[in-house]
C-alpha cells in the first residue's frame, strides 16, 4: 500500500512538473506568446496592392504616426514628415542644410519620435508635442560611420528599447535602452542583403524586415532569422516598411518614385 502511493504520488510529482514546463514553454495562463517570438505557424498571405503618391522626398523610412492618423515617413534628404494615408504631406522636422535620415519610429505612449542618420551614425530624438528640437541619443561609431552601408533602420520595441538596423558590412540589429545604451547586437548571416527598414509588430511578436536589394520583405525573429519571405519586384526601391493591423495591410516606402504602396494581408 505503501508503495501503491508512493508511485502515484511519484506520477503526481512528474506529471505536475511536465504541466509546468508546458505552461512556460506557452506563456500560459495568458494566451500569449514569449515576448519578441513570433507564433510559428504565423504567415500572413499576400494579395493585391495600390499605390499612394506623396511629396516626401526619397522615402526612406516608415512608422505609423504616434496618434495612429497616418504614418511618418523619414527623407534621407532632409528630415522626418508626416503623410495621411491618403497621401498629404507636411514636414515635422526638416533642417535646411539636408539630413540623411533613413529610418523613424515612435513611441505609441509619448509620442516622441525617434529617428538614425546614417554616415553620421547618430541616434536622435523629437520631444513630443513640439517636434523642434533634435536631441543626440547615442553616436555608433565602430561599424559604418561616414560610409552609405550605416545607420538604415529604426523601430519601437516597447519598454523604452529600440531596435536600430546597420544596412551592411556588417548587416547588424542592434539593441538600444533608453536607460541603459546599447544592450545587444545581433549580425543576420543570411536570408537578408540589405537591411533597408524594421517594423516589430507587438500584436504578433514579430519583426518585419524590408530588403530594398532583394525587392524582398520579410517576416523574422527578433534575431533576425527569416521565417517567410515576400517577394515585392513590382517596387523599385522599398525602403520604408510599416505594418497596420487596422487597415490588413502593410506599407512600403519608394525612395526612388516618393510613393507608398499599400499591400494588402490575409491574417495579418
Amino acid at each position: 500500500m505503501v508503495n501503491d502511493q508512493h508511485m502515484r504520488s511519484s506520477f503526481l510529482c512528474a506529471a505536475l512538473a511536465a504541466a509546468a514546463l508546458l505552461c512556460t514553454a506557452n506563456s500560459c495562463g495568458n494566451g500569449k506568446q514569449l515576448p519578441g517570438q513570433p507564433v510559428n505557424s504565423y504567415k500572413p498571405v499576400m494579395g493585391a496592392y495600390t499605390t499612394v503618391d506623396t511629396s516626401c522626398p526619397e522615402v526612406s523610412g516608415l512608422c505609423l504616426a504616434p496618434d495612429g492618423n497616418g504614418l511618418l515617413a523619414a527623407s534621407d534628404e532632409n528630415g522626418v514628415y508626416r503623410i495621411s494615408f491618403s497621401g498629404e504631406t507636411t514636414p515635422l522636422y526638416v533642417e535646411t542644410r539636408g539630413l540623411d535620415c533613413e529610418g523613424v519610429t515612435a513611441d505609441p505612449e509619448t509620442g516622441d519620435v525617434y529617428f538614425v542618420v546614417e554616415r553620421r551614425q547618430e541616434l536622435r530624438r523629437l520631444r513630443a508635442p513640439e517636434y523642434k528640437e533634435s536631441e543626440l541619443l547615442t553616436t555608433i561609431t565602430d561599424v559604418g560611420y561616414r560610409t552609405n552601408s550605416g545607420l538604415e533602420a529604426i523601430t519601437w520595441l516597447g519598454d523604452g528599447t529600440l531596435l536600430l538596423g546597420n544596412q551592411d558590412k556588417p548587416r547588424l540589429l542592434i539593441r538600444y535602452s533608453l536607460t541603459e545604451g546599447i544592450t545587444g547586437r545581433t549580425e543576420i548571416q543570411e536570408g537578408i542583403k540589405d537591411i533597408s527598414d524594421l517594423c516589430y509588430d507587438p500584436v504578433r511578436k514579430a519583426l518585419w524586415i524590408a530588403d530594398s536589394e532583394l525587392r524582398t520583405i520579410n517576416l523574422c525573429t527578433l534575431e533576425g532569422k527569416v521565417l517567410a519571405t515576400y517577394p515585392v519586384p513590382f517596387i523599385d526601391n522599398g525602403e520604408g516598411l510599416c505594418v497596420d493591423h487596422a487597415r490588413q495591410c502593410i506599407w512600403v516606402g519608394d525612395d526612388t518614385t516618393n510613393k507608398l504602396y499599400r499591400i494588402q494581408f490575409d491574417q495579418l
